[in-house]
């Protein structure tokens, strides 16, 4: 990368453009601009042209200039440069290079070509018999923790899924409890008691089998005082009956632990790693999911198939995640959204052939209004107001094409659909009736969500309600006391899986729904889950979440405003591709297909 900046130094001093370009120099010019030694700058002239970059032609006599012969254009050194960087894995880098180097030339746009054939699947041949199948695709979020006692969000929770198991699954389709590394369980009559036995040969990636001192060892660990210990909050201890059997014991009555129990949350953990060197295992997680973690840096995360799952090996053989600049532009995301679940924000068109996957996320944006704080967001009068004021519709159309207006979490079905209520005239009457004195308003919200804050902002502004916009990094947005200065936060609430997400909004420590909610309403929720815990129906448990979510819309605790659409497009060559519950494609599930394999496919069906 020095020789490069070093390369790139001398085209830049020397307005150099095309090849072959030849130019007169001292070692004393020479010098002063690498501020070294004479003697270093002939070490430096070497190392250039060992990489084939340009020719050193010493000037003989005195008075004789030297010479240099640039044997690489400037656009066609930073598009090979960068290109490098990212078949190393140092996308960020790459990019980098691109905006200080290469804004104004086609370098930019070349490179982006590039990785829009390098991202997607590719098959390496290794011999006549042996191919590996590699997936890559970028991401514009690193992972914040692969800790399950430390989640929180969905792309960790996703890397989670691929990395570890847990005792059970959910099939959401289906509504129902499946085996995992539990393959039966059972309760005492009052749901105190939870026995649960154990597969046998289950290995984590590290090759020690899996037992119950590592179930009872992650589950104790989750109950004593992590961020979501929420999910174990009335378990008394997990307890080993021998190597294949857990015993959990509860304080009180909790029908809902075995569905609890599927959640990322509660992933297994190996207890001889974890316990012997906690801090080197956080580096490369182990645990005994279809992939393990191969490479974690902020740049790069490598997924190597995990040969031996209990579950039937993967038929990827790698996944390679590229973490991306944030800032990079809109219209050069586009070009990639072919392979991902990309949000409504990007108005991306498939190639030829190419198929499509269209869902909307399950969840939806939303504004949580700290009544914890002194201000005008603690009257509900006011909060109607600005209800009335936000013209969803309009959000919608806004935001995506395909986005929908949100009266509440989740979407609603095709045969009821959203009523909207836009009312400006009504929500300036409440102003006045609210007493509201013109102060401005402090929205909290991630750059991802500038289009909608500044969207609010317009429209509130409307009414007579100055908002002042707060950006943070979206790790940083649920810091304790930044959730508390604002006035009110606008992020993205993702229903991955069902009863167990709703539970963490009014139960996780750093959900910021929480935090906002005045004592007496938190107290009145956590009344509404004891008595969750204690249903025996799933019927009655949704009929009680469905109490407590209407409740924050009759106080306008919370202001829903659209569900996303999420759109995939994807090469013929992908197979196996389905949208999961957090928004992923789950990797275990995907295959490729030769080019050769597909034309074999098509002269199947094609006619004679």
């Amino acid at each position: 990368m020095l020789s490069a900046e070093r390369y790139l130094l001398l085209l830049d001093h020397y307005r150099v453009m095309d090849p072959d370009t030849i130019v007169e120099v001292s070692l004393e010019e020479l010098a002063e601009l690498f501020h070294c030694t004479e003697r270093n700058v002939k070490l430096i002239i070497r190392k250039l042209e060992e990489e084939a970059w340009l020719r050193w032609h010493a000037g003989r006599g005195r008075g004789v200039r030297s010479r240099i012969e640039f044997l690489m254009s400037r656009e066609q050194f930073l598009l090979d440069t960068a290109m490098q960087m990212a078949g190393d894995g140092d996308y960020q880098k790459a990019f980098q290079l691109m905006k200080h180097h290469g804004d104004r030339t086609a370098a930019r746009d070349r490179f982006v070509d590039f990785l829009n054939g390098h991202f997607g699947s590719n098959r390496i041949d290794e011999g006549q018999q042996d191919q590996r199948d590699i997936f890559r695709l970028p991401v514009y979020r690193p992972p914040v923790s692969l800790d399950p006692a430390r989640l929180f969000f969905s792309f960790d929770s996703h890397l989670i899924h691929q990395i570890f198991d847990r005792l059970l699954d959910f099939d959401a389709r289906e509504e129902k409890l499946l085996p995992a590394l539990a393959h039966h369980w059972e309760s005492s009559d009052d749901a105190r008691v939870w026995i649960f036995h154990l597969r046998k040969g289950v290995r984590f990636h590290h090759g020690t089998e899996m037992t119950s001192t590592d179930v009872c060892f992650t589950l104790n660990r989750l109950a004593d005082g992590q961020p979501n210990r929420f999910l174990l909050e009335t378990m008394i201890a997990a307890v080993p009956l021998d190597s294949r059997t857990v015993r959990i014991s509860l304080s009180q009555p909790n029908r809902l632990l075995p569905r609890l129990l599927c959640s990322a949350v509660a992933s297994i953990l190996p207890a001889d790693l974890v316990q012997g060197d906690p801090e080197r295992y956080w580096q490369l997680p182990s645990g005994t999911g279809p992939f393990r973690l191969s490479r974690w840096t902020p740049e790069r995360i490598d997924l190597a198939v995990h040969e031996h799952y209990f579950q039937g090996r993967a038929y990827l053989d790698e996944v390679q995640i590229a973490v991306m600049p944030e800032d990079i532009p809109t219209e050069t995301r586009q070009k990639w959204g072919q392979i991902l679940a990309s949000d409504s924000r990007l108005t991306v068109r498939p190639e030829h052939n190419w198929g499509q996957i269209r869902t909307l996320n399950k969840g939806c944006s939303l504004i949580s209004w700290n009544r914890r704080k002194n201000g005008p967001q603690r009257s509900i009068v006011f909060r109607q107001a600005v209800e009335l004021a936000v013209d969803r519709w309009g959000l919608s159309r806004t935001v995506g094409e395909a986005c929908r207006p949100a009266r509440s979490y989740m979407p609603a079905t095709p045969d009821f659909p959203t009523l909207e209520r836009h009312e400006p005239e009504t929500a300036q009457r409440l102003l006045e009736e609210s007493g509201y004195d013109g102060r401005p308003i402090v929205l909290l919200t991630s750059p991802a969500y500038r289009n909608e804050a500044e969207w609010l902002q317009d429209r509130l502004a409307e009414i007579g309600i100055p908002l002042e916009l707060r950006f943070e990094s979206h790790q940083a947005i649920y810091q304790a006391e930044l959730v508390l200065e604002a006035d009110c936060i606008l992020q993205n609430l993702v229903i991955a899986e069902d009863e167990v997400c709703e539970l963490e909004n009014y139960l996780q420590e750093s959900s910021y729904m929480r935090q906002h909610m005045d004592e007496s309403l938190l107290r009145w929720v956590k009344r509404n889950l004891d008595h969750l815990f204690t249903a025996h129906l799933p019927e009655q448990r949704k009929a009680l979440l469905r109490q407590i979510e209407q409740r924050l819309l009759d106080e306008h605790q919370i202001l829903p405003l659209i569900h996303r659409a999420m759109n995939t497009f994807v090469h013929p060559s992908v197979r196996g591709i389905d949208i999961n519950k957090l928004g992923w494609m789950d990797f275990k599930d995907v295959w490729l297909v030769s080019e050769a394999q597909e034309r074999s496919r098509e002269s199947l069906v094609s006619p004679v």
